[in-house]
């Protein structure tokens, strides 16, 4: 009989040994100018959601200009290679686009020359000459120099399990420059039956939607509309009680079984009652009625009212103006207030939110 050691280091063992073989990947060093010729093929993508993404300042931009030019290392870009052999960039963003960008060569969502393109750099801190400089005043041995400087690339291969590319793209884009969950749901999904990301991102566009929500600019890039909307449809639809880490787990688990198998009938129904949901709440706009306390918008009341209404049967039957002191009651409900907070997304929060709710706006008196 195995001892309690034993047993332990076998199972771990096992794991490590599933998942290393679920990644398949190699590397190579290229030089900045095969990546900016790639880059112009269009054999390597920067996914254009990945592209909001981009927001190193200029100083920041010539500094890594710098470390180029005076041979500083810096980490490696991670790429995944799609079906039809592209790849697509994980990992290395702002240092690839810097490189991009300083060369007039970024492009944007629509092909066209990038804003950020003409970089005049900064003074650095070392290399004071290089202030106000362009590409076009660098001198041709300092371009080359650009151009011939390697670059360490990762090389996540096609044959790589599907769930351990995800991971790699969430635990690569954790810094203050990475992208938001969404965004990276946004790329990844691409690559398989996008249905169900395009519909989510349907839903999300609907202009009274955006507008009873109305978010910052910067919530926005970070594609924080789609989020609500899968939102939303993840907990309708597989309910408010998971045992996963934290929601955002919770959502990529649904949006992922979409993807595997989208259900077309669903879809349409929750088209339906989604813009039926909207509508009615767009006649109570002025109410603000996602605001609680001093935000103006919580997720907390979103989830309440928006779940509350679509578990109900007959959307139509509803006194708008009954429905509004509703609302003002709910936001006062001690009982209601007491899982609003930090921990306002986990299951027990979202589950006891939504049940006080129906009680309050609809008088539902199920568990």
């Amino acid at each position: 009989m195995l001892s309690y050691e034993e047993e332990f280091r076998g199972k771990i063992t096992r794991e490590i040994t599933k998942y290393r073989q679920e990644i398949k990947s190699e590397r190579m060093d290229m030089s900045f100018g095969e990546i900016i010729n790639m880059y112009k093929d269009k054999e390597i993508i920067i996914s254009p959601e990945y592209q909001r993404a981009f927001r190193w300042d200029v100083q920041r931009q010539s500094d890594f200009i710098e470390s180029i030019l005076l041979g500083i290392p810096f980490p490696s870009i991670f790429v995944a290679t799609n079906p039809d052999g592209k790849w697509e960039l994980i990992d290395g963003l702002q240092r690839v686009s810097t490189v991009l960008s300083f060369f007039n060569e970024l492009k944007d969502i629509n092909g066209n020359d990038n804003p950020k393109n003409g970089l005049r750099l900064a003074e650095c801190d070392l290399l004071k000459g290089l202030k106000d400089i362009s590409i076009d005043e660098l001198p041709l041995e300092y371009k080359l120099q650009i151009k011939r400087t390697p670059c360490r690339v990762e090389i996540i291969l096609k044959e790589s399990d599907f769930k351990m590319r995800y991971e790699l793209f969430k635990r690569l884009n954790t810094g203050g420059e990475g992208l938001s969950r969404q965004e990276i749901r946004n790329c990844i999904f691409r690559g398989t039956d996008n249905r169900y990301n395009k519909f989510v991102q349907e839903l999300s566009s609907d202009k009274k939607f955006r507008e009873l929500v109305q978010i910052n600019s910067s919530d926005e890039e970070k594609m924080y509309y789609e989020e609500l909307v899968l939102r939303y449809l993840t907990l309708k639809n597989k309910g408010t009680r998971y045992t996963k880490p934290n929601i955002q787990d919770y959502m990529d688990e649904y949006i992922e079984g979409q993807s595997n198998d989208c259900d077309e009938n669903l879809m349409n129904y929750d088209h339906k009652l989604f813009e039926n949901i909207i509508e009615f709440l767009y006649k109570l706009i002025d109410a603000n009625i996602f605001m609680l306390g001093r935000r103006y918008f919580t997720t907390s009341m979103y989830d309440a009212i928006m779940l509350s209404l679509a578990s109900t049967k007959n959307l139509s039957s509803i006194n708008v103006s009954d429905f509004r002191k509703r609302i003002d009651l709910l936001k006062n409900d001690t009982n209601f207030n007491n899982y609003v907070g930090s921990a306002s997304s986990n299951p027990t929060s979202i589950t006891n939110k939504v049940m006080i709710a129906k009680r309050c706006l609809l008088d539902d008196k199920e568990e």
